[in-house]
């Protein structure tokens, strides 16, 4: 039975990284200060036996005879062995007996200074000098053990390498709490991620502690789930108003259909009345559902446009033709430049600009004066359609773009309507790489401003 492998956390990884980087870090420099130290000790201790061989040699010159008892009274290290030894290689004095003359030959051999050779046997290090005074030749020999070098040699390595282990796992375990401790954020988001439900989407990552990237990734986090929250809340707000919106139609057709298939048949003009509801209320529903697969359609970027290059004026000029010979009550005018000429879809464009005009008379009592005005900006043309009806209350401005919002439902009895007319309007306007802002003050009327990029530079047009 296969077992699943046990995989190591980030904070384990990095405390074994690092703490292994330490130990290499140590271990090298433990290594190094063993073969440093040991060259300087030795060549320390190569200086003390040739500085002892050189006040023997002095000491020599300055006797007066060369025997002996004149060797006695010598203030040399209680360390080092000596021995002195004629041109015939017959020991003179020496305090260490035991210590025989050791020939020295070039090859395999170190030089340090003058006639000096360096030997090394049975755990002594050698320095055999010969030197010629007034005449006569004698060579000096002097000696340490290695134990003493070793002794000092080895002390300082041994420390390094313990204090190297104790140095690696105190920082293999200040490590892992310390990366545990700067890493809580990343387990935070795990543990609140797992958490999220749909039901849940107010839970947030607590922020705390240093100003650094861990605390930047918690804010992204709360920021997201944020957005998720509100983008969620707008799905259920939609669907509610969706399922709202068809149940009054559906109530309605539900009823009649009851009242004909009880008596209303036999009655002329019953049914007559209750076939008319039945057809304006499956019209109402299917320009509900053909409004929401256009916004659906935006919302998966699928809409296609058919851009164009035309006059701006040519468009404006038929829709306020249109909309005299079916509101003649209102006036409305616009102010155009002969040749502004966009690159746009001209009847997404036109059912836009319908939109807004069509919401201008919903909201304003004959004879209510609607403008439409026309300017150049950089790359863009901007459509100002105004009105000076109802207006819209302050706080209700930010939402007026939002999908199936009403600003004031008994109004919207009055003027029917779903709430989709702006979402759609603003989806068009996106659509084009555009914009569409509104301005209002209640009572005194309302201005909605459309930016569309031109994509063409300043044409000639048809008036």
């Amino acid at each position: 039975m296969l077992t699943k492998r046990r995989r190591l956390s980030i904070s384990r990884r990095l405390t074994l990284t690092y703490s292994l980087i330490l130990f290499s870090i140590l271990f090298v420099f433990t290594i190094l200060t063993f073969f440093g130290t040991g060259y300087y000790i030795m060549e320390l201790n190569l200086f003390e036996l040739e500085t002892c061989a050189g006040i023997i040699s002095d000491y020599i010159s300055n006797a007066p005879r060369v025997d002996q008892v004149s060797f006695k009274d010598m203030n040399l290290s209680y360390s080092v062995l000596y021995s002195i030894f004629d041109k015939d290689r017959k020991l003179i004095y020496s305090n260490m007996p035991d210590i025989p003359f050791l020939e020295i030959t070039r090859a395999g051999n170190r030089k340090l200074m003058g006639d000096v050779g360096v030997k090394r046997r049975q755990g002594i290090i050698y320095i055999n000098k010969q030197v010629n005074i007034k005449g006569t030749t004698y060579y000096i020999q002097t000696a340490k053990g290695f134990a003493d070098i070793a002794q000092s040699t080895y002390v300082l390595p041994r420390i390094l390498l313990v204090t190297t282990v104790l140095g690696t796992l105190v920082s293999y375990i200040s490590g892992s709490i310390l990366s545990k401790r700067l890493l809580k954020p990343i387990y935070d988001i795990s543990k609140t991620a797992k958490e999220i439900t749909s039901k849940s989407l107010d839970k947030r990552i607590p922020v705390d502690g240093p100003d650094d990237e861990l605390k930047d990734l918690a804010d992204t986090f709360n920021t997201m789930i944020g957005r998720l929250e509100t983008e969620f809340g707008k799905q259920i707000r939609f669907v509610s108003d969706v399922s709202h919106e068809l149940r009054t139609p559906l109530s309605i057709m539900h009823g009649h259909v009851n009242m004909l298939s009880r008596w209303g048949k036999d009655d002329p003009q019953v049914l007559e009345k209750s076939l008319a509801t039945l057809k304006a209320e499956t019209e109402n529903m299917n320009k509900l559902i053909e409004n929401m697969l256009y916004l659906a359609k935006g919302d998966n970027n699928a809409l296609i446009l058919q851009k164009e290059d035309f006059s701006l004026c040519l468009l404006l000029r038929e829709i306020t033709e249109e909309t005299h010979l079916t509101h003649n009550q209102y006036s409305i005018s616009y102010q155009c430049e002969d040749n502004l000429v966009i690159n746009a879809d001209y009847n997404a464009l036109k059912q836009l600009l319908r939109i807004l005009i069509d919401n201008s008379i919903k909201f304003s009592k004959p004879p209510g004066e609607i403008s439409i005005l026309v300017r150049k900006e950089a790359g863009a043309a901007v459509i100002t359609v105004s009105d000076k009806g109802m207006g819209i209350p302050r706080e209700s401005l930010p939402y007026v773009f939002d999908r199936f919002y009403r600003v004031d439902e008994s109004r919207n009895k009055a003027t029917g309507g779903a709430g989709l007319g702006l979402p759609i309007a603003k989806q068009i306007a996106q659509s084009h790489g555009g914009t569409l802002s509104a301005e209002s003050e209640e009572g005194k009327g309302t201005k909605m401003i459309i930016s569309i990029p031109r994509d063409k530079e300043e044409m000639h047009g048809t008036s």
